[in-house]
């Protein structure tokens, strides 16, 4: 069980709530300060003083000032107004990711919510009720108030989401899970929507798979050096330090590790830089995922919200202080960084898929079938993982640089952060079968050409070798891909290359 709010609040948590449904309650030791905040907001109210989102209206409206007759209005129209979206539904662990993290910020008392607001987001949570979220919508400041409001609909009892293995009404869903609907108070609308929890719950689970592929590409790419018989003196860890980049370090430690009593047969003087470059280019791109971790950490522990309240120990009073915190230029950027990154580690597997398919390059039959023209072999695999690099290289057009303005121009400056995690997602998927299809032909190679297979790799070739059956002749290897795919989403097989890469 998660007690909230979890501080410091790390990748593996929000994966444990998001992925692996890890039940959440909210800590009774913080129900103080948040009661606390929340009558500070209902004092506010009875002052006739504007406040911003309090007694006022939204972004441009802000001048607007309202009765204290219209305060509870203006949250449930603040919803109503901004559930606007387009596209298909969001994954529901990105769902499931944003919904804790918001609830992870609200419980930390900055907020001004009611403790029954906190505990009805969690008990949907914990009962596993989704709301169906557009994947587009938000432009990221202020915050993610689109794909927000569309989760905070649903505690209100409006809405579609996902229950019981199928979509209905959410006040159906609540009802069936003896969750009853909330009334919001001042303030609370626009504690949930103004925030970047949506971009950031994406970064979270993005930057979790990245790391991971970090180590297939690793893996892949020892498979493919022992494919095409390459020199292994470019590995040598005396020259790599002469760069000591951590992340080129750190691959060439793995490439060691897993090529272990490796000799080649190769007569070449140098290999390709697909080939020889392997700890230069691989170590840059876990430098651009580490960028992007440390940014969505840092965001992930903050505080989106606006405005915030702020408590003064010394003094024993709140404040209300509006501000910018909900703005996601900073995840706009990891999101770009992060999407070069997995673009870069697609492309130069592209290249070693292509050299090992070519017999020109490779010294093996076209294709790597025996009898080629009969057989049009893995021709069609490295088309394939050429489309996605194209498709790649268009996604990787930074969105973090493609502000808009929005609300009167109130809002002149936004981040597009959603775009990027949108982006960064399908470059994520794209790159997941680009190293499938490499993993499949380099096994196929290695058996071909009838390759010793270094000790340090030998477990996770064999797994493949299980999935992938040898090519003969043709078949379908669309089915291979998705074999190898769902090898990659085996926890058992993920263990086994995370240790195998542990250097």
């Amino acid at each position: 069980m998660i007690q909230i709010p979890q501080i410091p609040l790390k990748s593996d948590t929000v994966v444990a709530v998001a992925q692996q449904k890890q039940k959440t309650i909210l800590a009774k030791k913080n129900y103080a300060p948040i009661i606390s905040a929340y009558k500070f907001v209902n004092k506010l109210k009875d002052q006739n003083k504007p406040v911003y989102g309090v007694t006022t209206g939204f972004g441009a409206l802000a001048g607007v000032i309202l009765s204290q007759n219209k305060l509870k209005q203006l949250q449930t129209n603040l919803i109503y107004s901004h559930a606007v979206g387009s596209g298909k539904p969001l994954d529901k662990d990105i769902v499931r990711a944003a919904m804790f993290l918001r609830a992870n910020m609200l419980a930390k008392a900055h907020s001004g919510v009611r403790i029954d607001l906190i505990n009805t987001l969690l008990a949907m949570l914990n009962k596993d009720i989704v709301p169906l979220v557009p994947e587009t919508g938000s432009v990221g400041a202020s915050g993610d108030l689109s794909p927000l409001a569309f989760i905070a609909r649903t505690l209100l009892g409006l809405g579609q989401v996902y229950f019981q293995n199928r979509t209905m009404k959410s006040i159906d869903a609540l009802k069936k899970a003896n969750i009853k609907p909330i009334a919001l108070e001042p303030k609370e609308g626009l504690a949930l929507i103004n925030g970047t929890e949506m971009m950031t719950a994406n970064g979270a689970l993005l930057i979790n798979k990245s790391e991971f592929l970090t180590d297939v590409a690793d893996v892949a790419s020892v498979l493919s050096v022992v494919s095409m018989q390459g020199k292994t003196e470019p590995f040598d860890m005396r020259i790599i330090e002469l760069k000591p980049h951590a992340g080129q370090i750190t691959v060439n430690k793995n490439l060691a590790k897993l090529l272990a009593g490796y000799q080649t047969t190769g007569k070449k003087v140098q290999d390709a830089y697909s080939i020889r470059c392997i700890p230069q280019v691989a170590g840059a791109v876990r430098e651009g995922i580490n960028f992007a971790k440390n940014i969505i950490d840092i965001e992930m522990n903050s505080i989106t919200d606006n405005p915030i309240i702020i408590y003064d120990s010394k003094t024993k009073r709140h404040q209300i202080i509006s501000g910018g915190n909900f703005h996601g230029q900073s995840i706009s950027l990891a999101f770009d960084t992060l999407g070069i990154s997995l673009v870069t580690m697609g492309l130069i597997s592209e290249r070693r898929i292509f050299r090992i398919l070519d017999d020109k390059l490779s010294g093996l039959p076209p294709f790597l079938v025996k009898e080629a023209g009969v057989n049009s072999g893995l021709m069609m695999l490295q088309v394939l993982a050429s489309a996605l690099c194209a498709e790649n290289r268009i996604l990787a057009s930074p969105a973090s640089i493609q502000s808009l303005p929005t609300s009167a121009s109130q809002e002149d400056f936004v981040s597009m952060g959603m775009t990027g995690a949108n982006k960064t997602k399908k470059i994520c998927d794209n790159t997941i079968t680009i190293l499938t299809i490499e993993l499949i032909c380099a096994r196929q190679a290695i058996e071909l050409a009838e390759y010793p297979v270094p000790q340090g790799i030998k477990n996770i070739y064999h797994e493949i070798v299980k999935t992938v059956p040898f090519i003969t002749d043709d078949r379908l290897y669309q089915e291979d891909i998705e074999n190898v795919k769902a090898l990659l989403d085996n926890p058992d097989f993920r263990k086994q290359v995370l240790n195998a890469c542990k250097a």
